[in-house]
């Protein structure tokens, strides 16, 4: 009884060491964080690093209590990824610094990377910009979907990939709903990549169509990145003007919490059209090269419902509330899109114009054709179950 209390103070002591040992310093709360995602161990790394340079000439431009973060991983086998920071203020500085080289594009690398910039730069709003190639929904077998990483810090365009619904569930754990998720990156701009990140994001925006490998002008678009959650749709107009005059792009943003409405609306449509409806005359954003070519045709939304709604084909199918319905929910749901006549592409073979300017609405959906490679996979996103294809 006589050592109980030694042995208090000794648990006293021990527990005050405990909270003397480095406390957590108190942060202020950032209004935006953008955070941007350059995975560029693949053909980009060039491109991507020109990105990071027009981010440090452009930093001027973030607004108070905001900044962007980007964390970059290049192909350079002398440099480890980084996470960086720049603000108007404090310029560029490095968060946090790799010993090792991760797959960037791993769910658990993705997860790593944003607990450690949502612990140490907590906001009251997050963005996500993720620049790398891209191919829509597609799974990563056989082709890739968005990002590739070959784990070996070197060039190549083979390695791991991030599907989608993985995406999602990256972004579902962070435990808040993020103002945008921009892709800089080719065809990404589907109904079935948007559907997925429904419920993680407010505004995607991108292209159904190839995009410039140079990418987002930093430099210039810095003050948009930055736009409020109403106001995120911007960020596509910005986009627009910097490349209408320059090889042209296609790109749109969508309203997520519009895309079950949209879904309701495509539903009985879709339902009543044959197994494989036709595509002649729909909009399309790419074209196979050959038959085994594992890519879809990215056809637009808005141009194969014309078709189908509007068209002799299967008018007989439909009534005038059903057209005045569907169209008043993808309007809602994509309020802004953007495109020029033509833009650039890297396949002879692909018609990179628009074929149907007045229908088009600059979001892609995968329509199953006789045969198909992609159709099985198909089955497996949301959009297919909720949109009247099951």
């Amino acid at each position: 009884m006589k050592r109980a209390p030694l042995l208090l103070l000794t648990l006293l002591l021990l527990c005050t060491a405990c909270h003397d040992d480095k406390p957590e310093p108190q942060r202020a709360r950032l209004k935006n964080v953008v955070v941007v995602c350059l995975w560029g161990e693949n053909s980009l790394s060039g491109h991507l690093q020109r990105d990071l340079n027009e981010i440090r000439q452009g930093c001027a431009a973030i607004p108070d209590s905001c900044k962007l973060v980007v964390y970059f991983d290049n192909s350079r086998t002398s440099e480890m990824p980084r996470i960086i920071t720049f603000d108007a203020h404090e310029g560029e500085q490095t968060l946090y610094e790799y010993r090792t080289d991760p797959v960037s594009t791993d769910s658990a690398a993705m997860q790593q990377m944003l607990g450690i910039v949502m612990r140490q730069l907590p906001a009251e709003h997050y963005a996500l910009v993720i620049g790398s190639h891209g191919s829509g929904w597609i799974p990563a077998e056989p082709r890739y979907t968005i990002g590739i990483d070959n784990g070996k810090n070197t060039q190549s365009n083979t390695g791991q990939e991030m599907e989608v619904p993985t995406l999602a569930g990256v972004l579902r754990q962070t435990g808040c709903v993020w103002d945008y998720v921009l892709f800089d990156a080719c065809f990404m701009q589907t109904v079935e990549v948007a559907y997925e990140l429904r419920n993680v994001a407010r505004w995607c925006i991108g292209s159904p169509a190839e995009i410039p490998a140079a990418g987002i002008p930093y430099d210039q678009m810095m003050a948009s990145l930055f736009s409020g959650t109403d106001d995120a749709w911007r960020l596509a107009e910005a986009y627009y003007n910097a490349y209408r005059d320059q090889g042209g792009i296609v790109i749109s943003a969508v309203r997520t919490s519009e895309l079950d409405a949209l879904a309701q609306a495509t539903a009985p449509i879709v339902s009543r059209l044959p197994q494989y409806p036709s595509t002649e005359g729909i909009q399309k954003y790419y074209g196979r090269q050959y038959s085994g070519e594992w890519m879809p045709e990215y056809f637009d939304m808005g141009s194969a419902m014309h078709q189908w709604l509007d068209g002799d084909r299967y008018r007989e199918r439909f009534d005038n509330y059903e057209y005045r319905q569907w169209y008043n929910a993808i309007n809602r749901a994509v309020p802004h899109h953007f495109a020029t006549p033509t833009w650039t592409t890297d396949y002879p073979y692909v018609d990179a114009r628009l074929t149907d300017p007045e229908r088009a609405v600059g979001l892609s959906l995968y329509i199953p054709t006789e045969g198909g490679l992609l159709n099985q996979a198909f089955t497996r996103f949301e959009w297919y179950n909720k949109s009247g294809w099951r």
